[in-house]
């Protein structure tokens, strides 16, 4: 007689959700995957407008070589067929100061270093120092570098754990260059002062081996995302939200009810959304009253305001291949990060999209995005008004703010003159697609004042993956969902398969 499968119901189906399932079921589970949306992966797909696809929520995407980490986390799940584009390797990111001073940063850990070092010969000593110490601190996480022992990448390493901006500060005083040092704080959304080291590396680190993104957008990893669960036979529940996690009388797991009245059975439980909206999901007394006032206590890093450009076929210099930051020379970085921070003095951070990037001449119109940090404050009184149509003065805040914001990118960078406006997003519009309490452009922030939840949980069998638990963006979401996996599956033998991959 054949045994029954282990049954497991995984919340939230973006890349940390997704791959969770497949994981899951690859191993031997009976899986459902619930999101709350109409459609996985909602925030990688991207939208069109005005006929022009803009990739909203993948922009650019480190370890994405042939030999990059999350390249083998993706064989690994299958997800082999993904053709990739290019940056500038020499020029992937263009950092240019209010007063003209303008920097090019290069892909890859040597190019960087020599860049800096040519840029700033004075500072060798302190360049050399701060990024062997950043390349060290990725490499000390095996999930990160997938090297060496198995390492937790949790674990509290006490070398690390002072805040990049006391780090930079100790090699250089530059303040040129304590920015550009800084700048990957825009990829994970907290303020240098805030972040750990250790933190602020693993996303900076990600950029050594290989900047890339998608030949056709986010929206093909979702393509490949779903093909590859429907032939691991993954049952999946969109437009229903989790209303209950149920347990038996013995405090095992049993199963999760949707707000259909739906129950499907679990075993094992991953939640991958916000961690602020797990409590209400548990039994009564699963965590600590403690822990629970520290889940709905978490405050989101930055927001910000999107704008979404398009030009003619031909992209500006600056937008070719390559990153475009625009900073003030006389305000630090961490300021964009500060109450009450509106943008209209930037940091303007434009990036090209997959049309740009590919160069082939095949579109008419090319999608490039702006995104503008600020504090999301300003939109506090219509917080959750985003069922149904949004109020009228909630609706004209947003047409003058973004207006406001593109009138003070071209002033601030005239060579972008060409590129005009179709659509725009708030902090609002990341409220609503992104499900997080506060606004935040990368959900819970990883600030040195706030305790980011574990993988594991008081209650057996209840994970807990996604950004908030190990860091932003693609490679964290996905570094996130083996490493809850490792719990029920074995880390090591999860380690072990991704290593043949790479």
């Amino acid at each position: 007689m054949m045994k029954n499968k282990p049954t497991a119901v995984v919340i939230g189906a973006g890349a940390s959700g997704m791959a969770s399932a497949l994981l899951l079921a690859m191993h031997g589970y009976e899986v459902s995957l619930v999101e709350r949306a109409k459609k996985t992966g909602v925030t990688m797909r991207g939208f069109l407008k005005s006929r022009i696809y803009f990739d909203s929520g993948v922009h650019f995407v480190g370890e994405l070589s042939p030999h990059g980490v999350l390249s083998a986390y993706l064989r690994y799940l299958g997800l082999e067929s993904l053709q990739c584009l290019d940056f500038d390797q020499d020029n992937f990111e263009t950092v240019r100061f209010s007063d003209g001073r303008q920097y090019a940063l290069s892909v890859g850990f040597e190019a960087m270093v020599a860049s800096l070092c040519a840029d700033f010969p004075g500072e060798k000593v302190g360049i050399c120092g701060y990024m062997a110490e950043v390349r060290a601190a990725y490499n000390a996480s095996t999930f990160h570098s997938l090297q060496g022992p198995l390492s937790n990448p949790q674990e509290n390493q006490q070398r690390w754990q002072y805040s990049l901006q006391a780090v930079i500060a100790h090699f250089t005083s530059n303040p040129y260059l304590q920015t550009l040092l800084a700048v990957p704080c825009l990829y994970h959304g907290v303020s240098p002062c805030k972040v750990s080291f250790l933190q602020h590396a693993r996303v900076a680190g990600s950029h050594f081996n290989g900047v890339r993104t998608f030949s056709q957008g986010g929206a093909s990893l979702v393509r490949s995302f779903e093909q590859r669960l429907r032939e691991e036979n993954v049952s999946l529940s969109c437009g229903n939200s989790v209303t209950k996690i149920h347990c038996d009388a013995d405090g095992n797991l049993k199963n999760v009810e949707l707000d259909n009245g739906e129950c499907l059975p679990g075993s094992v439980v991953i939640y991958t959304g916000h961690p602020h909206y797990l409590p209400d999901m548990l039994p009564e007394n699963a965590l600590r009253p403690a822990s629970c006032r520290r889940l709905h206590q978490l405050y989101d890093g930055m927001s910000a305001h999107l704008l979404y450009l398009t030009g003619d076929r031909h992209p500006p210099a600056l937008l070719d291949k390559k990153n475009l930051l625009y900073c003030r020379h006389d305000r630090p970085l961490e300021q964009a990060f500060m109450p009450r921070h509106n943008g209209n003095e930037g940091p303007f951070y434009v990036m090209p999209g997959p049309s740009v990037l590919g160069n082939s001449g095949a579109h008419e119109s090319v999608d490039y995005v702006a995104v503008i940090p600020c504090d999301a404050t300003e939109y506090h009184a219509f917080y959750g008004s985003g069922v149904g149509k949004r109020p009228a003065a909630y609706r004209q805040q947003k047409k003058r703010r973004l207006a406001e914001l593109a009138a003070s990118m071209h002033r601030a960078l005239p060579e972008l003159a060409t590129l005009r406006m179709v659509d725009g997003a708030t902090p609002l519009t990341l409220q609503k697609y992104l499900n997080t309490p506060h606004a935040g452009m990368y959900g819970a922030a990883h600030d040195m004042t706030q305790f980011n939840p574990q993988p594991t949980t008081r209650l057996p069998g209840l994970y807990l993956a996604g950004q908030a638990v190990t860091g932003p963006g693609i490679l964290g979401a996905v570094i996130s969902a083996f490493l809850a996996c490792g719990y029920p599956l074995g880390h090591q033998n999860l380690l072990d398969g991704v290593r043949i991959c790479r």
